[in-house]
């Protein structure tokens, strides 16, 4: 008799934990790759994929311990006076310390040749601006948690009128999905002054 309401007790035990238990994490989202136009561009749906209303923005994406958004481009000259491309991202610190742009995600630029499909492109090089830019600058600057800063990284272009495709990857967690976005660098002009807005147009 004992035996059998021991066992009677260990199923009821079981139902209880089972009735208990979390439920299987959903599926994560998926993201949209369909990512032409510029950064400059008004979003018209989310990507389906983030944490929240940020990642309804295209040009925007919520890692694990920030958030990115890509705000502009132009073409300026680098160091060795060649044409470079220059994007200017938003860092969001969200995590519990002080961090940095550039110590916390990867922010890789592509450009296809003609006829080339993006996986077989090769990431463009990091260029160094031919004057001082304090964008360029503020990539390197810690900010504290709930703090956000504006910088610039800047890439050695292959072609002047060929696409660049953006993928900026979070640095601390490899399987996050990347903030990926196409830059149509078609009508651009290279800057020559730095009274110009993001997207290559003059100040006003």
């Amino acid at each position: 008799m004992k035996k059998l309401s021991a066992f009677f007790l260990l199923c009821l035990i079981t139902v209880a934990l089972t009735a208990c238990g979390k439920p299987a994490d959903a599926a994560p989202d998926s993201i949209s790759t369909d990512t032409t136009g510029s950064a400059a561009q008004t979003p018209t749906e989310t990507d389906g994929s983030g944490s929240g209303e940020e990642d309804a923005d295209p040009n925007t994406r919520s890692f694990r311990d920030c958030t990115v958004s890509v705000v502009g481009y132009s073409l300026r000259k680098d160091e060795n006076n060649d044409t470079a491309l220059c994007v200017e991202y938003e860092f969001e610190n969200n995590s519990k310390s002080s961090a940095s742009f550039s110590t916390t995600v990867i922010p890789n630029a592509y450009q296809p040749e003609e006829n080339e499909s993006l996986s077989d492109a090769a990431v463009l090089e990091y260029a160094t601006p031919k004057r001082a830019d304090d964008l360029y600058s503020a990539m390197l600057t810690r900010i504290e948690p709930g703090k956000s800063i504006t910088c610039a990284a800047y890439y050695k272009l292959n072609s002047e009128t060929l696409p660049v495709t953006l993928q900026i990857r979070d640095l601390r967690d490899s399987t996050a999905k990347a903030l990926t976005r196409t830059l149509d660098l078609t009508g651009l002009t290279i800057e020559s002054t730095a009274d110009t807005e993001p997207d290559g147009s003059a100040a006003s």
